[in-house]
């Protein structure tokens, strides 16, 4: 006889079995809107730092275009 031959799968015992899993999926559930909420925000997030370095590296073209100008209006280029 076979280890799994010992035991007579009925609709009860299948209805056990999936009661007893039915909390484990509503957790899983639960944690994965959450997962979800904190991807969202961080997503935000990342998004908002995107845009802060952009503005940063045009706020630095123009003052990297202004020193030129100061350079060369005072003739201060490298020779």
């Amino acid at each position: 006889m076979i280890w799994w031959d010992m035991t007579e799968i009925t609709n009860q015992l299948m209805y056990e079995v999936l009661m007893s899993i039915q909390p484990q999926v509503a957790l899983t559930r639960e944690d994965v809107v959450s997962i979800k909420a904190r991807l969202t925000s961080i997503d935000s997030r990342l998004g908002i730092v995107h845009t802060d370095m952009s503005l940063l590296s045009d706020r630095m073209d123009r003052l990297e275009s202004q020193m030129d100008r100061v350079t060369t209006r005072l003739n201060l280029t490298d020779a």
